[in-house]
């Protein structure tokens, strides 16, 4: 894993990065302005990129229960304005959503605002899912599981996806609540498929029905993720360009142990202290703010 690079090099180059992206005139009015109005990274936070197109924020998982909160709005914003915001340090894109609607699932200081989808459409038929969340306890302990709705309307996390196969023709039955823990999370936020389990590559693409989804494993996009590490910290990360079934081995080179993907392609985008270090100018209803320190 590389170093921590200095961070006056790393703003100095994200500055001159927010330029270039400024040069097509897609901005926001929120991103436009003398005063930058989003504060310092906290001195625990790391920022560094990879050298292959890759950036990422480190934090311990003690830190991310206290400074790491998802964010929703009714109405989506542009990155610029998410990354400007007044008590943000940073800020990466979310879940996947339709237009203004999340569809993965979403809780802040508690509160559930936005569910994993409960089912997709493939082949004129419903097939219900399990997709995979991020979730922090009121205890601090940081989670990677398939989390659904179970029947008396809570939240409940399973251990492993539902076994569906590439092009299955017949849909499966959800496994019972019973099979799953009930879970009260801090703060969660839902993405898919799964890339790694306790250390090894775990890409859960078949399992949570991402095939049909125009979603690829093959494709070379941006794409952005959470992650575990061995040593008990959080990362944030994003790339300007990779293929889904390489982030694995990407995220392991920086000592992930379990990890997630986010929404990608054209929504990827990542801010810090005001700065665009990736911004493909996309409106996105759901984000993952760091918090200024206090």
């Amino acid at each position: 894993m590389l170093q921590v690079q200095l961070r006056l090099c790393v703003v100095l180059l994200s500055f001159a990065v927010g330029l270039l992206a400024g040069c097509d005139g897609a901005r926001s009015s929120g991103d436009i302005g003398s005063s930058k109005r989003a504060g310092p990274l906290p001195s625990r936070v790391t920022f560094a990129s990879t050298g292959d197109g890759g950036h990422y924020l480190s934090l311990s998982v003690s830190d991310a229960h206290k400074l790491l909160t998802p964010r929703l709005e009714q109405t989506s914003a542009l990155m610029a304005d998410w990354g400007q915001q007044t008590d943000t340090a940073a800020v990466v894109n979310g879940g996947y959503f339709h237009s203004d609607m999340p569809l993965s699932l979403v809780v802040a200081a508690g509160e559930r605002l936005a569910d994993n989808i409960s089912a997709v459409t493939r082949n004129n038929q419903l097939y219900p899912v399990l997709r995979s969340a991020f979730w922090m306890s009121d205890g601090g302990q940081a989670e990677i599981g398939w989390v659904g709705v179970d029947h008396a309307g809570g939240l409940r996390a399973f251990t492993e996806p539902m076994p569906y196969r590439r092009n299955q023709v017949a849909a499966l039955v959800p496994p019972p609540d019973t099979s799953g823990s009930e879970i009260n999370p801090r703060w969660a936020i839902g993405g898919g498929p799964r890339l790694l389990k306790n250390g090894l590559a775990a890409i859960t693409y078949d399992e949570e029905i991402f095939w049909g989804s125009g979603i690829e494993l093959n494709d070379v996009r941006p794409r952005t993720a959470i992650c575990i590490t061995a040593d008990d910290k959080v990362i944030l990360y994003v790339s300007e360009g990779a293929r889904l079934d390489a982030l694995p081995q990407k995220l392991q080179a920086l000592e992930c142990v379990e990890a997630m993907n986010l929404d990608g392609g054209g929504s990827s985008a990542m801010y810090v202290e005001g700065l665009a270090v990736l911004d493909q100018q996309r409106a996105v209803p759901v984000v993952l703010a760091i918090r200024v320190a206090r």
